[in-house]
């Protein structure tokens, strides 16, 4: 699988985002289901 152009696998052995938040597909997939329609959400440093 490839994220972003990259090897899935690639993505987990350093941290390539530089501090971002990252979430594969898959992952966004599971927190909109989780999360309610309409349901604000902050990201703080």
């Amino acid at each position: 699988m490839w994220y972003f152009g990259w090897p899935a696998f690639l993505t987990q052995m350093f941290d390539w985002t530089n501090g971002c938040i990252a979430v594969t597909n898959a992952e966004m997939d599971e927190i909109r289901d989780m999360v309610p329609d309409n349901t604000a959400i902050v990201t703080t440093p």
